[in-house]
């Protein structure tokens, strides 16, 4: 072998073991250097699309950097890959689906032109494994190996993203391949969720699942989490209490909302004014979806008489509201049993929630139709995306910090803060 052959045989070598060191960092990372860091070497966050990085009725990679589980993970010093959906302008490629910037024109308004594709899909950059295995429209079923007990989930449209983010598998499938030693699971919003975007029959109980199956479900999903044998720690988050979503506004406020045009244009019916005093300074009432309200507002507003009758079953009646407030607190108690019997965090998100709500800049009681100037940038509040459900970056920042400063304290740990 000539000398020139034995130093590019000797580079050869030396470029292999680089590679291979290299691969072997990607699956055992060094653990992060400050108090507890071992607990988050590798960490996985389950759930659906605000876990994802859902906003504004769209997803690209964007809104996914801005998510709170990638957030965390920065903080964490953790290597942290997610399932990055194409969003290149200058292709016109804008996400899966594109981002709504106007939602009162029909259909609402998108980013980037008519011409620009429904879904870009995924990157062709794609990483060794995913961290973050959270898809839109996931329910705890559908986090479920495919060999879970019938039922298995139903078709749906957002079944879609199960294939383009996740590879046609289970969360928990892509999920062991990593074998996490800190897990965040936000599961359950859309167990109760559909019951408010239902646009035949808002807020019927067929649309919720019941909380004893809710619990089963939950409870299997947690122990297929414990048969990974990795994980060390974990922060369960509650589900959030959808009849308190800006998306839905109290009848009453589209009652005082007849004050703002001529008299007969907008006749709204004493029935929206309905409520129920279930405890001190606490009154469920009638409840109307944006997808419904809305419309008759805008027709309103161009001179059509209308009349919002809320016996309509497009309408939540008192009694629906109750059964997913309700609901969803018989979900938490699960999911806080479920964090208590493994020594793990548990964490309410709605005390977050009615904290941004006490000042309706974040999150509006009713939404800002249009000539109000934050019909577009804010119609919701600062805290909500331009959908009226999902979270706005800065609130997704506000639940990474969340995290942060609950996880420090709970498991002794010093995650450095989210800036």
């Amino acid at each position: 072998m000539t000398h020139r052959r034995i130093l590019v045989a000797g580079s050869l070598s030396l470029a292999l073991l680089a590679a291979a060191c290299h691969e072997d960092e990607l699956f055992t990372p060094q653990p992060p250097a400050y108090a507890g860091g071992a607990m988050f070497t590798r960490y996985v966050s389950f759930g659906n699309s605000i876990t994802a990085g859902f906003q504004s009725g769209g997803l690209n990679d964007s809104l996914q950097r801005l998510a709170y589980p990638v957030l965390l993970a920065r903080a964490m010093g953790t290597t942290f890959y997610y399932p990055s959906i194409n969003y290149v302008p200058s292709l016109n490629l804008y996400g899966c689906p594109s981002p709504i910037t106007v939602i009162f024109t029909n259909p609402p308004t998108q980013l980037g032109p008519p011409t620009a594709p429904l879904c870009s899909l995924r990157s062709a950059n794609i990483p060794p494994y995913l961290n973050n295995v959270a898809f839109p429209g996931a329910d705890v079923l559908e986090l479920l190996n495919t060999n879970y007990a019938p039922p298995q989930p139903p078709p749906s449209a957002t079944d879609a993203y199960k294939l383009f983010l996740l590879g046609g598998r289970t969360e928990l499938q892509r999920a062991r391949e990593v074998l996490p030693t800190f897990v965040s699971v936000w599961i359950g919003n859309n167990d109760v969720l559909s019951a408010i975007l239902d646009t035949g029959d808002a807020g019927q109980a067929a649309d919720i699942t019941p909380p004893a199956t809710f619990t089963t479900r939950f409870n299997a999903l947690m122990d297929s989490i414990d048969s990974f044998g990795s994980v060390q720690g974990g922060v369960l988050l509650g589900v959030v209490q959808a009849a308190g979503a800006p998306y839905v506004s109290q009848g009453r406020y589209y009652y005082a909302a007849q004050a703002a045009f001529p008299p007969g244009r907008l006749t709204v019916n004493t029935n929206c004014l309905d409520s129920l005093v279930v405890g001190p300074g606490d009154t469920v009432r009638v409840l109307v979806p944006f997808h419904y309200g809305a419309p008759i507002m805008g027709a309103a507003a161009a001179g059509i008489n209308q009349t919002l009758d809320c016996s309509n079953p497009h309408v939540i009646s008192v009694p629906e509201a109750v059964n997913m407030i309700t609901t969803v607190v018989q979900y938490n108690a699960a999911i806080q049993q479920a964090a208590t019997a493994r020594g793990w965090l548990y964490l309410d998100p709605n005390v977050l929630l009615k904290a941004l709500a006490a000042n309706p800049s974040n999150i509006r009681p009713f939404p800002a139709f249009p000539p109000d100037p934050n019909a577009t940038a804010a119609p919701f509040g600062t805290a909500i995306s331009r959908d009226g459900i999902h979270p706005s970056t800065a609130t997704q920042k506000l639940i990474a910090q969340t995290l942060q400063g609950a996880i420090n304290a709970f498991f002794n740990s010093a995650i450095p803060a989210i800036p």
